[in-house]
């Protein structure tokens, strides 16, 4: 699987787009030759080049310049597009409820895969030609927005805006050589539709995160949902019924991907069950209820062995707890597998012994639904000493 890098940018060393109210025609003036300028770049530099039949490659080095460029077209366009910007308090605390992210004045990056911050920005570009690793989104605390770092010509109809620019681009590329080919962005034959897309998931990723709009969430559902779900799987964002359910059902059926919306695992290797997963679930139909069961328990099965293996990535402690959380809201979700669970665990004495000690991690009800069903229902000989 791709890494997919999520940067959280503050950028404080970017003062360009933030002159006082007084100084707006001077900053205007000043953003749209910045503007101009790196379009330019990038256009003349071709959108990327393929030799000997090879794959194509960008030869461009994207930079923090041109990341501005491109977070303060976006805002642009949010804003024409109806989208409203939070103020810094409102953006505050929907960016630390969705993506558990407290902040520091720092620029900090997130690999989706683990959501833990690295020191460095990196700007590189993978076999796809997109930017870190492909598809990254940046949490830009200048604009209040979230957005990506975008080419200009993904988010500019340059043909359009800048004629003189699209009449030079064919003048600016040099003349090839042998085996190798230069294309160029007015070459794409799919660039307007390319345009268009990148915009609207923009916006409605914009509308659906910070201003509660449902239209956005079924737009983003049919078009988008590689962002939804990493919303669910990296970050943890549970608390939307909707989202979660429309997740766990183009999920469950892959244990890998059932236990990244199952646990989330937060930096610094704490660990949490997700038992809103619980809540969402208990109203499936009888049929995919029954199959999440079976799954659920294909997946405790896999994790304890994992675990006697030294694989697992989740310390003895912790795993026991999610465990038993895990059979305790499942023995109560689905009532037809209400005995399926709990003897899990009771097959190992260290999984028996650990809950014990921790008293059933004080809740009454979860000792009573293990006694109730750790020996799956059925009575043996001599199970009174158990």
């Amino acid at each position: 699987m791709k890494k997919i890098l999520l940067i959280v940018s503050v950028l404080s060393i970017y003062h360009g787009y933030s002159q006082k109210k007084e100084e707006k025609p001077k900053m205007e003036n000043r953003q749209n030759e910045r503007l101009k300028n790196i379009l330019e770049k990038q256009v003349q530099n071709g959108y990327a080049v393929k030799e000997n039949g090879l794959d194509e490659v960008s030869e461009y080095q994207y930079s923090i310049e041109d990341y501005q460029a491109a977070a303060y077209v976006s805002a642009e366009i949010l804003k024409k597009n109806g989208v409203k910007i939070l103020d810094n308090e409102a953006f505050k605390r929907k960016i630390n409820h969705i993506f558990k992210y407290k902040g520091s004045e720092q620029v900090i990056n997130y690999l989706i895969e683990y959501n833990c911050p690295r020191k460095e920005m990196v700007f590189q570009l993978d076999e796809n030609i997109t930017i870190s690793n492909s598809n990254p989104f940046f949490i830009d605390k200048n604009y209040n927005i979230l957005t990506e770092a975008y080419f200009l010509p993904f988010l500019i109809d340059y043909k359009k805006d800048f004629p003189k620019l699209y009449a030079k681009e064919n003048k600016d590329i040099m003349q090839e050589e042998k085996d190798r080919k230069t294309i160029k962005w007015k070459d794409l034959p799919n660039l307007s539709e390319l345009q268009h897309m990148h915009q609207q998931k923009l916006i409605y990723r914009n509308k659906y995160l910070f201003n509660d709009d449902r239209a956005s969430f079924v737009w983003l559902r049919s078009n988008d949902t590689w962002f939804l779900e990493s919303l669910v799987k990296t970050f943890g964002y549970v608390e939307d019924k909707a989202l979660l359910d429309f997740v766990l059902k183009e999920n469950y059926k892959d244990l890998a991907e059932l236990e990244k919306i199952l646990i989330s695992r937060s930096c610094g290797g704490k660990n949490r069950l997700n038992i809103e997963v619980f809540a969402v679930v208990k109203d499936w139909k009888k049929k995919e209820l029954s199959d999440f069961s079976f799954r659920i328990q294909e997946l405790m099965y896999t994790l304890i062995k994992k675990e006697e293996q030294g694989k697992s990535e989740i310390n003895f402690p912790e795993l026991t707890k999610i465990l038993s959380e895990t059979a305790y809201h499942m023995s109560k979700t689905d009532e037809n597998s209400y005995y399926n669970f709990f003897p899990i665990l009771n097959l190992t004495e260290k999984y028996r012994e650990e809950i014990e000690k921790k008293n059933f991690y004080n809740n009454p009800d979860l000792k009573r639904v293990w006694e109730e069903t750790k020996t799956g229902g059925r009575w043996r000989a001599g199970m009174e000493e158990l």
